[in-house]
Formats: C-alpha cells, sequence, structure tokens
C-alpha cells in the first residue's frame, strides 16, 4: 500500500511542468531609455544600448516601455505611463538607463541622470526612481545603470527659488548670468536639478551601475563597437537560465573587468528580500524557489 502511494504522489510531482510562484503570476514590466543625442557632447551607443537591452527583456517575458532622448518633460510622462501597467504587490519592475551621468558631490554615492533638453543640463537624481517604485508599490525591482559617476566640479546648480521655477515652468530658455571668484561663468555650466528625493532602497530591489564611484563607463565594447562594454554583457547574461539576479551581475563583472582590463567595474547595491530569477528555475517540483 505504501509503494502504491508513494507512486502516486510520484506521477503528481512529475506532472508539474512549470512551478506556481507564490500561486499568481508576476506582471513584468520594464522602462528602457536611451539618452544619447544631447545638446553638447553626444555619446554614440545609448540607444543601441537600449534597443538590444529591450529586445532581451521583450525575450524572458518584460512588457517594454522604449524611449530615446527624453526631457525632463517626457520622463515625467513615460513614469506615468509606467505605473498605470503596475499591479500593486503583483509586478517585477527593471529600469533601465544609458546616457551621461554624473555625482555632483566628491563623497556623494547619489548619481545623477542627464535629460536631452536643449540649451541647458538637466540632472535628475536616481533616488526619483526610488521614490516611484514605492509609491507604485512594486514587487520586485532591477534598476540597471550604464552612465558615468565622475565628480564635475564645474557644474553649478542653480539657487533654490530658480530651481523650483525651472522645474514648475521648464522650457529651458531662461538666461542666468553669475559671478565665481571674479570670473564669468558660462551659462552652459548652471544645472537644473530634480533632486528633491529622500533616499531609501525600496524593498525587494537591486541597483547595478556599470561603474564603481568616481569611474567613467566606456561607450564602445571591443567585442562589438554598436554597444557600451556594460551593456554588451548585460545583454549575453540577463537571460541566462536558473540563475538568481545576483549571479547574473556577477557574470557581468567578470566580463567588465577582462574587457577594460580592471579599469571598469559594476557595482551593485541590493536590499533583496528573495532571491530573483528573471528565468526560473525548471524543476519538476511542486513547490516553488523564490522569483
Amino acid at each position: 500500500m505504501k509503494k502504491i502511494m508513494f507512486f502516486c504522489v510520484f506521477i503528481l510531482l512529475g506532472c508539474t511542468k512549470q512551478p506556481l510562484l507564490e500561486g499568481k503570476s508576476i506582471k513584468r514590466v520594464a522602462l528602457v531609455m536611451g539618452n544619447q543625442n544631447y545638446f553638447k557632447n553626444e555619446l554614440d551607443n545609448p540607444i543601441n544600448d537600449a534597443k538590444g537591452v529591450a529586445k532581451t527583456l521583450e525575450g524572458i517575458g518584460f512588457d517594454v516601455i522604449l524611449e530615446f532622448d527624453l526631457t525632463l518633460k517626457k520622463l515625467n510622462e513615460v513614469l506615468a505611463t509606467l505605473k498605470s501597467k503596475i499591479e500593486v504587490d503583483n509586478t517585477m519592475v527593471f529600469i533601465y538607463f544609458a546616457g551621461h551621468g554624473n555625482t555632483l558631490q566628491k563623497n556623494s554615492a547619489e548619481e545623477y541622470l542627464m535629460m536631452t533638453d536643449k540649451n541647458k543640463k538637466v540632472l535628475v537624481s536616481l533616488y526619483k526612481f526610488y521614490d516611484f517604485l514605492k509609491e507604485a508599490k512594486t514587487r520586485y525591482n532591477i534598476i540597471t545603470i550604464d552612465a558615468c559617476r565622475d565628480y564635475q566640479e564645474h557644474y553649478i546648480a542653480l539657487n533654490q527659488e530658480e530651481n523650483e521655477n525651472a522645474l514648475a515652468n521648464f522650457r529651458g530658455n531662461f538666461k542666468l548670468r553669475s559671478i565665481r571668484h571674479g570670473k564669468d561663468i558660462k551659462e552652459d555650466e548652471f544645472v537644473v536639478l530634480d533632486n528633491n528625493y529622500s533616499y531609501e532602497l525600496p524593498p525587494s530591489t537591486i541597483v547595478s551601475y556599470a561603474t564603481r564611484h568616481h569611474q567613467k563607463a566606456k561607450d564602445w565594447s571591443i567585442y562589438d563597437k554598436h554597444h557600451s562594454p556594460y551593456s554588451y554583457a548585460l545583454m549575453k547574461y540577463l537571460d541566462d537560465e536558473e540563475i538568481p539576479i545576483n549571479e547574473v551581475f556577477r557574470r557581468v563583472r567578470v566580463s567588465l573587468l577582462k574587457e577594460t582590463e580592471r579599469e571598469q567595474n559594476n557595482l551593485e547595491e541590493l536590499n533583496l528580500e528573495k532571491n530573483i530569477w528573471l528565468v526560473p528555475k525548471k524543476v519538476n517540483i511542486a513547490f516553488a524557489p523564490p522569483i
């Protein structure tokens, strides 16, 4: 009798082809951004990188919003679209950005992403996405930033009143004049900052930067001139089967260190409660590992 019962249980377990993920399918939504055509200092590959990452994510089941050359106004509109696709407490969100990035204080880890507004440098704090994800009540979050993290001493922020006016009525056509240390400051050295956000990493989130603090990110790979080294590796490993996201980024790191002769090294910050598999384990069991 015991043998018969064991055989029946074995058959039932074997019939389960795909594990159920916590009893409900998790939505997958991605925002992929490539900022390339800046007013000054254009880049070569962010649009190619964004297209490549978007294609990879679509291949593993993400509903992808793909955008190029975002201005601050366009970014806000796109975030509203992304939010409309999020199912509260049941959505995995993947955010990817390629473009210019900087830090504005020597000892700060806060990353600023540059928009493509004309005639003015507009920098958006990465913390904007943190607050967005917390407010949207997502379930899991992966943020990837393919941008430099070097310190820009010559960038000069507007005073608070000017900055608030610029954010509220942004047209990119206002004129600024100031004197510092007895020298005229070029107008394009002023930056508009969208940075009124609190730093708090959302739950179940991992952030991957293409570089460590104060490093520059290379714009093209020796293996593929149409993609950066970080995005080239990301596209190579994102759809690897049966490995957690931490292992994906470890493989990206090995590739990046080898290609750049250790000059560029991706860095992760995480607050994961469970491991995340983008391509879940294919196991014939009646229970599921964490996604």
